[in-house]
């Protein structure tokens, strides 16, 4: 049997992209669950600082992503705050966000996904397609971030 392999070395400018990836491989690609860009941003700075109470992990998005001025802006910041905090109530319906604590005041990431947040990280993925001549079809499908073959 031949098979082509292709391999790709790169190195990540910050433990944020490495997490945004590791995110993106488990929840978008094995997973196949819908998300937008900015919910795996946000996704991926919960896992980074790890549990934190809901209103300061808002701002403190809203202050990484907009910059420093934003605080300052009372037109601009509660809006972006309400977006993010939004954003997670919908991340909590998927189960990717835990609230816990008195009055569900402090957020974390969803215990289910595998995640590598500090240190050195190495991503090492294999993935495997062996094509049949008589059907056309993937030997085994990805379900839950596990195939078999």
């Amino acid at each position: 049997m031949d098979v082509k392999r292709q391999t790709r070395k790169i190195r990540l400018d910050s433990m944020h992209t490495a997490i945004k990836y590791q995110l993106i491989t488990e929840l978008v690609f094995l997973r196949k669950m819908p998300l937008l860009d900015n919910d795996v941003t946000y996704l991926a700075y919960l896992a980074q600082w790890g549990p934190i109470p809901l209103k300061d992990f808002c701002s403190k998005v809203v202050i990484n992503i907009f910059g420093e001025d934003i605080a300052t802006d009372v037109d601009r910041h509660p809006v972006r705050v309400q977006t993010v905090r939004n954003r997670l109530g919908a991340l909590e319906k998927k189960g990717l966000v835990i609230k816990e604590g008195k009055g569900k005041k402090v957020i974390r990431i969803s215990p289910s996904i595998p995640m590598v947040t500090k240190g050195s990280v190495l991503l090492e993925y294999n993935f495997l397609y062996i094509e049949t001549q008589t059907d056309k079809r993937p030997v085994a499908e990805v379900s839950q971030g596990v195939g078999t073959i």
